[in-house]
């Protein structure tokens, strides 16, 4: 209940509480109230009665009293209230209206009395007031829900549209209260507006949330094991799969956030192109980066977690390790740099997984970039875990690696030539090494063929190998992530051995067979022939009878040792079950009967046939003599006709020719060879034919060298001067010198190749001196020059050919050939300076810089234009020191001359204006100066006409060598310095004179002193010098005029550390400088004088804390240690007046 109605209730439940008990009191015969103690009650009764009516008229009249003209004036408060601090508004109606409704709706009905008029008329209106109150609230609510949520980003978007809502706003804050009439008009348009804004406000928050919901939906791996299984691997198969699905996904809520935002621009009103709109933008497009961050983060952190050795989980990856002969590979591979390998296929999951970034068309456009994938490649965090992920790739390919080479002692079966290797086998019983190779390098290595006991270790050591290979584990993990699949090579490597195994046991199968089928042949084919008849005279069949014998002959201990052997490869291709057809086994029980039995044969035949082979062997020897002197004769013959001088004329004839007469000589030799051979006759070597054969083939081999040289040279000579291809030619003449060498050395005796070699050597110098005549610095003076020394004429133009130029003969003139082109390369040089020079130097102008007061040109400091004049100063030098200057002598000498005569200009210059710049401010700018220094004021007016104006004509020529180069320029400014020496000598005198004046102005330096000088009277700019003449003073307090602006006198000092100390008495600063600072020294002397005595006298009137802070910091120690003194004193003559504790005391 309300305070009024509540009070009210209170008494008169409280006056029922006492009136029903004594009226029922009244109603009691037996109760007796005439008695003293029942007046009493009565009386008492009436008197609280009265009380609580007195209590209930007075509570009433007094809130009728003030309930007007409260509620009046609450009425007319503003409707609204606003917080000054955060800008929210409240209703502004009174909780006495509340109260006072509330008290009219409780007190209508009582008898108390009249209701106040104005109270009555409010509580008639109370359902307006109400309804206006209510509605008010909702926008109140409204509005402050707008300020409380609106966004930075946000808020200068809608700050226009709150501006108008504040502007209808202001009456209801100032005008507009609860009594005027269309109050709810103006509310109602205000209302619609805010409800209109909050609500676009909140769409656009929602759209905001949907971005935010939509980018979290990203936030799930992309790659993840098949069917989710924890047991399963990344199935790299259906990768694809769930990638076109997530970036299906990425794509459709892209287009939707960008429809989310266009909407949130028509909702905002914002202008597209305005930068509060792009900054909003920028915030949504955080968001989507964000999102992207956590996407990438989130399928990151699954690969991370699924590849972290400690985490115990199945395997992730699988490889295959494979034998590719002649290589161990895996697949993928996991070789560093490889394309396609297992490297670049993780490296492509994570390029797929950040590419989620390229789908999304960028919100902010005006960041530059189409997309966000940039943005996430730049994040470290992300990188930081795409490096360790990477990290971890590479460290378990190296683990799968190291496992591989584990099988690198196997590489050897795979590795080397099956074909080659079982040759040597065959040949030498091992295979050779490079020592064996080297040792025996000139007659070859000695063969040695296996032995069975050899071929029987060679296979075992392969079943060994088999049986290791086979306990080879098929799976191996790596990091508890990687899985290693090596069955493809076990199962590759196992099929290797077996044919290295079957290749030897192959061989003693097909040896054994072979053998007993040749020998089977051989005796069927000896016993026909030897059963033949021979008669004398016929020749044919006595050579095809000693054929026959001679085989048997050769054959003999090779067969007779054969059977046993044979017989031991049979047992031991046994034992590894490899069976032999059944003939063979026939075989090796015929063949040694049947062996004897032809050996027989033969040695009777032999015996038969003996003498006729001794008619024929003295016809064989006859032939082999005769054959003797030909072969002698054409020896000689051939030494003779053969083609050995470099000048021999169609070559190729002689030696065709040649070739026909050594192939008749030899095709006699081989049928000699053949009927000594058959009948047993010793034939000599028949060297001298050999030798000219030999002979033959290096002839052919040196002309056909000498053909090839002379075609190509002679297709050079052809070649214009433009086209010499001298590199290519030089190349092409030291290929050629390189295989002259390689010819055997028994050619070099000969003509022919003395005079090749000639040629050859002849050319390349040649080609030096040409290519040295190639170097574009040769003119045509240096072509003169060569003409003299070579003593030949000719026109050097374009159709000059490399011919013209061999006549010459350069390889006779090399050094002086190098002389010329070294002197041109020279001047070329020296050309290629002076016209750098030129072009430095016709480019090179001053900078020039406003001076602060009169804004006349200055030359501006430029480092590089006096680097670049030194520089090419010495450049210049260097030139004149060479002793091809001859040709640039002129030129070089002027431009040393101009650059010599701009570096002094150049220097004085700086000098003249610094010293002007230095002055000018002093002479022409301050009047004090002027008047103590009138005659040399005087001059330096002149001087500063002279030199504004040189100035000025300097800038009209802005070339630095040619301003510089002026006549009579260096002149000018010698003389314009020589005047300012003067004035500076002067002006050095009068600060002098001012020192002796004042000798704290030697601990100043001329600048400050000058600036002390030009300021003195006008203390207030004087101050900033005073810490530099006085220690600890930084300040001075001047009296204020009735304007409170600072007059000259002064009234006290601060030290540095702000402590302010009053002068005794006021300080006169007018006039000279040093006069009133000499005033300002007596004052400070006279202050810290009084100051010390009296606070010497103070000393012992006040506490110490006290006496402390009454006086400055310097006086205070000054007298306490004057004070310590005196007490020290004191108790020594009282110790020496016997007073023995005086120092304790």
């Amino acid at each position: 209940m309300p305070p009024v109605a509540g009070a009210l209730r209170w008494a008169q439940e409280l006056r029922a509480r006492i009136q029903v008990p004594f009226d029922h009191f009244r109603h009691i015969p037996h109760l007796c109230l005439d008695s003293a103690e029942g007046r009493r009650v009565i009386e008492k009764y009436e008197e609280m009665i009265q009380l609580l009516d007195r209590y209930q008229e007075k509570l009433y009249a007094d809130w009728s009293q003030t309930v007007s003209e409260k509620s009046q004036y609450n009425l007319t408060q503003p409707l609204i209230r606003r917080d000054p601090e955060t800008k929210l508004i409240t209703v502004n109606f009174d909780p006495q209206l509340v109260s006072v409704l509330r008290e009219l709706s409780y007190l209508s009905g009582s008898r108390l009395g009249a209701i106040p008029p104005t109270a009555a008329e409010i509580y008639s209106s109370k359902e307006s007031y109400r309804q206006l109150a209510a509605n008010l609230e909702l926008m109140v609510n409204r509005y402050n829900k707008v300020l409380k949520t609106v966004l930075e980003v946000e808020y200068p978007l809608i700050q226009e549209q709150l501006w108008d809502i504040n502007l209808k706003l202001k009456k209801a804050e100032e005008t507009l209260n609860w009594k005027m009439e269309g109050v709810w008009d103006h509310i109602s348009m205000v209302m619609d507006d805010v409800h209109d804004l909050e609500q676009r406000i909140q769409k656009a928050k929602n759209n905001v949330e949907e971005i935010q919901t939509i980018v979290g939906s990203w936030a799930s791996p992309i790659f993840v094991r098949r069917d989710c299984k924890r047991e399963s691997l990344l199935s790299l198969e259906d990768c694809q799969d769930r990638l076109e699905r997530r970036y299906s996904l990425v794509r459709e809520s892209g287009q939707r956030i960008h429809l989310l935002v266009k909407e949130n621009q028509s909702l905002l009103l914002a202008d597209p192109a305005s930068d509060i709109w792009k900054a909003y933008v920028d915030y949504v497009d955080e968001i989507v980066l964000d999102g992207f961050f956590t996407a990438i983060e989130c399928s990151l952190k699954y690969l991370l977690e699924n590849t972290d050795p400690k985490a115990g989980l199945p395997p992730l990856f699988e490889v295959q390790l494979d034998l590719v002969i002649p290589d161990l590979i895996f697949q993928p591979s996991l070789d560093p740099g490889t394309n396609d390998g297992f490297y670049d296929v993780v490296e492509g999951l994570l390029n797929d997984i950040y590419r989620i970034s390229s789908l999304v068309p960028r919100l902010a456009e005006h960041s530059g970039f189409l997309h966000y994938q940039a943005d996430t490649e730049d994040m470290a965090d992300l990188a930081d875990m795409r490096h360790e992920l990477m990290g971890r790739v590479q460290a378990v390919m190296a683990a799968c690696c190291d496992y591989r080479s584990a099988f690198d002692h196997y590489s050897y079966l795979y590795g080397e030539d099956r074909k080659e290797f079982f040759r040597q086998f065959l040949l030498y019983g091992h295979i050779l090494t490079a020592a064996e190779i080297e040792a025996h390098a000139e007659n070859g290595v000695p063969e040695s063929p296996p032995t069975l006991q050899q071929f029987r270790e060679q296979i075992d050591s392969y079943e060994k190998i088999y049986e290791e290979v086979n306990r080879i584990e098929p799976i191996s993990i790596f990091q508890s992530w990687m899985k290693v699949d090596a069955r493809p090579f076990k199962a590759s490597l196992l099929n290797v051995i077996k044919r290295w195994s079957l290749l030897f046991k192959q061989h003693l199968m097909d040896h054994v067979m072979h053998s007993l089928s040749d020998l089977d042949e051989f005796i069927k084919t000896a016993d026909k022939g030897l059963s033949k008849k021979v008669e004398k005279g016929d020749y044919d069949g006595l050579v095809e009878i000693m054929g026959h014998l001679l085989a048997v002959k050769e054959r003999h201990s090779v067969t007779d040792a054969m059977f046993e052997p044979l017989k031991q490869t049979v047992e031991l291709l046994k034992t590894y079950e490899q069976e032999l057809p059944e003939e063979v086994y026939e075989q090796l029980e015929e063949l040694p009967e049947k062996w004897n039995n032809i050996k027989k044969l033969a040695i009777a035949v032999k015996q038969h046939v003996a003498p006729l082979q001794a008619n024929e062997m003295t016809v064989v020897r006859k032939s082999c003599a005769a054959f003797d002197v030909e072969q002698h004769r054409f020896r000689e013959r051939f030494r003779k006709e053969a083609p050995f001088r470099f000048d021999t004329k169609k070559p190729y004839q002689l030696l065709d020719t040649k070739h026909i007469e050594i192939k008749q000589m030899e095709s006699a030799m081989t049928s000699i060879y053949e009927s000594a051979g058959l009948f047993e006759v010793i034939v000599p070597d028949y060297k001298q034919l050999k030798q000219c054969r030999k002979e033959l083939c290096l002839l052919k081999e040196l002309w056909d060298m000498i053909s090839l040289v002379g075609t190509c040279l002679d297709d050079w000579q052809t070649t214009k001067w433009a086209d010499i291809n001298v590199e290519n030619m030089d190349l092409e003449c030291k290929k050629f010198a390189r295989e002259i060498r390689n010819l055997d050395k028994e050619v070099r005796a000969w003509d022919a190749f003395t005079g090749l070699d000639s040629k050859v050597k002849n050319m390349l110098t040649a080609l030096k001196a040409v290519a040295e005549l190639q170097n574009p610095a040769i003119r045509e003076r240096h072509w003169n020059q060569l003409m003299q020394v070579t003593g030949v004429r000719f026109v050097m133009d374009s159709d000059t050919t490399l011919a013209d130029l061999l006549k010459l003969n350069l390889h006779n003139f090399e050094d002086e050939v190098r002389g010329i082109v070294d002197k041109a390369v020279r001047e070329m040089s020296m050309e290629k300076v002076l016209k750098e020079l030129k072009m430095t130097w016709s480019t090179m102008e001053f900078q020039y810089e406003p001076h602060p007061r009169t804004n006349i040109p200055l030359l501006k400091s430029d480092e590089e234009l006096i680097e670049t004049l030194e520089d090419n100063q010495v450049q210049l030098q260097n030139l004149m020191t060479s002793k091809c200057i001859a040709f640039f002598l002129e030129e070089v000498s002027i431009w040393q001359r101009k650059l010599s005569t701009t570096d002094s200009v150049i220097s004085l210059w700086f000098e003249v204006q610094r010293t002007w710049s230095h002055l000018e401010s002093i002479f022409i700018g301050s009047e004090d100066i002027r008047a103590q220094l009138p005659k040399d004021s005087k001059r330096f007016e002149g001087i500063d006409v002279d030199f504004k104006e040189l100035a000025y004509e300097t800038q009209k020529t802005p070339n630095v060598v040619e301003a510089t180069n002026k006549p009579g320029l260096s002149q000018q400014l010698e003389d314009i310095q020589s005047r300012l020496s003067l004035c500076e000598k002067a002006l050095a005198e009068y600060l002098d004179m001012k020192r002796l004046a004042f000798p704290r102005f030697y601990f100043v330096s001329s600048a400050d002193l000058l600036d002390i000088l030009s300021n003195g009277t006008n203390p207030q700019l004087v101050q900033r010098h005073l810490s530099r003449l006085f220690d600890s003073l930084a300040r001075m307090k001047f009296q204020l005029d009735s304007e409170q602006k600072p007059t000259k006198v002064g009234l006290g000092m601060y030290s540095r550390e702000e402590e302010y100390v009053s002068f005794s008495e006021p300080c006169d600063c007018s006039g000279q400088v040093e006069v009133w600072l000499s005033h300002v020294l007596d004052s400070m002397r006279a202050t810290v004088r009084d100051e010390m005595t009296e606070a010497v006298m103070a000393y012992e009137e006040k506490p110490r804390e006290q006496w402390l802070f009454d006086y400055p910091a310097q006086v205070a120690l000054c007298c306490t240690q004057i004070w310590w003194t005196t007490e020290v004193g004191i108790a020594f003559a009282r110790v020496e007046e016997g007073y023995k504790n005086a120092m304790k005391e």
